[in-house]
């Protein structure tokens, strides 16, 4: 290769990873992405940075062989899963592990292969064996998965995927036909069981939840986002109306919501932004009145160790949000919570994609969150680790 070849390699893998964010293949710095280079090695993103900050210097050149790499930049803690996938296919030059969303709801069913009837990803896509982000445990399950099949993707349990390619257009190709597919599996078990000819998102969730439709219908009504000012707080839709209150200056006239946020922005000084989520499936699982605990870890990392579901108070929500970044209001959807518009929008993110996942999961048959401890294990060392990387920038 030209010596100019590693550098144009470390271009595409920043490139590929703002295109991840683009896409909505991830949220936040969830997920990483490689490129295959000279001399048994790749090139691959850091840990815990934000893709939109990264320059060429800060991807970190890793060899396939022991993963071993130099320099003061740590590369991303899957770098073992990339690894295995260039150890076993010579031809695979760019791999992309993403916490994508359809897939990462099948991950969390009881489910071992999706079948795909054609395209790139032609057969079935196999779920390797779940374990601990990070760990060597998790690389010797995809090292499996990956040893029973020649497919261009597996599916990692209760975490996300991997895909791969000859290059960037390829990997991207496969985790896009991947969530199509994923999608189409959840919409078509719908279908079969219901009779019906759509798969229509409130009536999946209901049905999997096993909510009659008599029951009472989610309230209609829009909660405000809301930001943090400097003398109380704004409460906006996205519509572009706004309200500006101020703290002890609230009156009859403002919405319900704002005594809540109030209480917020009083009792969590780390909060400044709150962000509605509103979503079919979070508004029809706030209906059930029971806590969403995650099936996925990047949940248990940024969220925590379950979301409570309460009602609209000021009191229940306050205290719901110590020690969870999110919090299910019954038959009104969810409020996720950070300390920037960004870190609210990725914990909105993540909710909707775990509340699908408890929706698919039902509608399959099996819920099975993952271990209490193991999810605290994780929310402990996202607070101490990753949450402060992911706030650097170049």
């Amino acid at each position: 290769m030209p010596v100019t070849a590693i550098e144009e390699a470390k271009q595409r893998v920043i490139e590929a990873g703002i295109k991840l964010m683009e896409t909505g293949l991830i949220a936040r710095t969830w997920g990483n992405v490689s490129h295959r280079i000279e001399g048994g090695r790749f090139v691959i993103t850091p840990s815990g940075r934000d893709y939109r900050s990264l320059t060429p210097e800060d991807i970190v050149t890793v060899q396939i062989s022991d993963c071993s790499y130099s320099g003061n930049i740590k590369p991303s803690s899957e770098k073992g899963v990339h690894a295995e996938v260039y150890k076993r296919f010579p031809n695979a030059y760019f791999v992309i592990h993403t916490h994508q969303e359809y897939a990462s709801v099948i991950s969390a069913c009881n489910v071992n292969a999706v079948p795909i009837n054609g395209g790139l990803l032609a057969g079935q896509v196999l779920c390797g064996a779940y374990a601990l982000p990070s760990t060597k445990k998790l690389q010797r399950n995809v090292a499996k998965a990956l040893s029973l099949t020649s497919n261009k993707a597996i599916i990692m349990k209760n975490h996300g995927a991997v895909c791969y390619g000859a290059n960037d257009t390829e990997a991207f190709e496969a985790a896009l036909e991947l969530d199509n597919a994923c999608r189409q599996y959840i919409d078509d078990t719908y279908k079969s069981l219901t009779g019906e000819q759509e798969a229509d998102a409130a009536a999946l969730s209901r049905f999997a939840l096993g909510l009659s439709y008599s029951s009472p219908a989610p309230a209609s009504r829009m909660l405000y986002h809301s930001r943090r000012t400097e003398d109380g707080f704004l409460m906006f839709d996205d519509s572009g109306s706004e309200l500006l209150a101020r703290y002890d200056e609230l009156d009859a006239a403002m919405p319900e919501e704002a005594w809540v946020y109030q209480q917020i922005y009083r009792t969590h000084k780390q909060i400044n932004h709150i962000h509605w989520s509103g979503i079919p499936e979070i508004t029809v699982f706030s209906q059930t009145g029971q806590p969403l605990r995650p099936l996925l870890d990047d949940f248990a990392q940024l969220i925590g160790t379950s979301a409570r579901n309460t009602a609209l108070s000021p009191s229940e929500v306050s205290a719901a949000l110590k020690s969870s970044s999110a919090v299910l209001i019954r038959g009104m959807g969810a409020l996720c919570c950070g300390a920037s518009y960004d870190d609210a929008l990725a914990v909105g993110m993540v909710l909707e994609k775990n509340g699908k996942a408890h929706i698919g999961a039902k509608l399959l048959g099996q819920v099975k969150p993952i271990h209490y401890l193991e999810s605290l294990l994780m929310r402990l060392v996202y607070l101490k680790k990753y949450s402060k990387q992911a706030a650097v920038t170049s």
